[in-house]
């Protein structure tokens, strides 16, 4: 979860960098969203252009704070 939306946290195809990817297509005009991809519905937002504040709002689904390093690790 991000900003009380349901993103998935992976690593970008073309160049391994993390990010959330857009679930739904209504996500698209949240803040720092980018078209990153070769089909119409890639739609991703970079964990390096948030701030601290703004990572610290990526959580669970159960609203529990994420170790996005560890998670990471395990994509």
């Amino acid at each position: 979860m991000y900003n009380g939306q349901l993103l998935t946290l992976t690593r970008f195809w073309a160049t391994e960098e993390p990010c959330l990817r857009v679930t739904n297509p209504q996500q698209i005009k949240m803040p720092k969203v980018e078209f990153a991809g070769g089909y119409p519905n890639e739609y991703y937002i970079f964990l390096k252009n948030l701030t601290k504040a703004e990572l610290e709002q990526i959580t669970s689904l159960d609203g529990s704070p994420l170790d996005i390093t560890k998670e990471l690790c395990d994509i």
